[in-house]
């Protein structure tokens, strides 16, 4: 801290009960002070700050994914689903980084038209594992490509095998 500027704060003003309401703090300058109110968030709030690009929509949609570099194919069902990107359980394995596409049928909330059945190219960016239920993967989504209708069959394919994993 620069010697030409006093930071003061009332001790009791920070205690842990009270963290998230406003805060003030007087910063004394030798011409004037100045008085800035802060907010203060825990941890558990720093954790849960949205990183999401796009809101995102809670549709449980079938998606059968494909490791292009491994010829592999799953299949799994978003939890949610965004423009940018989704939440799927599946216990197709795969790897943080690992690039995949996920063909599904776009709901019209999210294209703003009509349901389109879409093949998205994308990259993982966590793995998540919860204790009684399976895998889930975060999927940020790159690009798409629009497809034609055959597309459907590849989404009865996915919806079939998903529910023989349940």
């Amino acid at each position: 801290m620069p010697a030409c500027c006093e930071v003061t704060a009332n001790d009791a003003a920070w205690s842990a009960a009270d963290a998230t309401s406003p805060k003030r703090i007087f910063l004394a300058f030798p011409e004037a002070v100045l008085a800035l109110d802060w907010l203060l968030m825990t941890s558990a709030e720093q954790n849960r700050i949205e990183r999401r690009s796009g809101q995102r929509f809670p549709y449980q949609i079938p998606v059968l994914l494909r490791v292009p570099a491994e010829s592999r194919t799953g299949t799994g069902c978003t939890q949610d689903l965004s423009s940018r990107g989704a939440l799927v359980w599946t216990d197709f394995p795969l790897k943080e980084g690992a690039t995949l596409e996920m063909v599904l049928v776009m709901p019209s909330e999210i294209t703003l038209g009509e349901d389109m059945n879409v093949c998205c190219h994308a990259h993982v960016m966590r793995l998540e594992r919860v204790e009684g239920s399976k895998p889930a993967v975060a999927i940020k989504i790159e690009r798409y490509e629009f497809m034609q209708l055959e597309a459907s069959a590849l989404q009865q394919h996915a919806l079939r095998e998903e529910h023989a994993v349940r």
